[in-house]
């Protein structure tokens, strides 16, 4: 980790701090999820029906089965790049429908899939953390 195996303190954060940034954070996430969800709506007029709604099935086969593999993933490469990571894949999938085809759109799907599950993770694990430093700042936990 470049420090010897001892980390450097982290600087404590105001309860006022840790509130903006969650809430930043919170309207952050809703604007991304908005955007993939106008996505897949916007999808069928993009492409034929059936093109788009298979992309769809994909999308969500490997959100669900990415749910197996996304907490491992969070845990080795961490919240924060695990979400950066994660909104790159999904622009990678809304990306695709600049240049709707099947062998375009299939994969791009898997990776939006995976996407999903990465994000979901690295969020509930942002604001749990997030929630525990609160209430530390707030003098309400050990």
């Amino acid at each position: 980790d470049g420090f010897g195996g001892v980390r450097p303190p982290r600087p404590a954060y105001s309860p006022r701090d840790l509130m903006r940034n969650a809430l930043v954070f919170s309207a952050s996430f809703a604007i991304l999820e908005g955007c993939i969800s106008a996505t897949i709506i916007i999808s069928h007029e993009v492409v034929e029906h059936h093109l788009a709604s298979s992309v769809s099935a994909v999308l969500y086969l490997f959100f669900a089965l990415g749910t197996l593999v996304a907490p491992a993933l969070v845990r080795r490469a961490g919240v924060k790049r695990s979400l950066v990571a994660s909104m790159l894949m999904y622009a990678v999938y809304t990306a695709a429908y600049m240049a709707p085809s099947p062998t375009v759109l299939y994969p791009a799907g898997a990776l939006g899939g995976l996407a999903g599950a990465l994000l979901w993770t690295a969020q509930g694990a942002y604001y749990t953390t997030s929630a525990v430093e609160y209430s530390k700042a707030k003098g309400r936990a050990s």
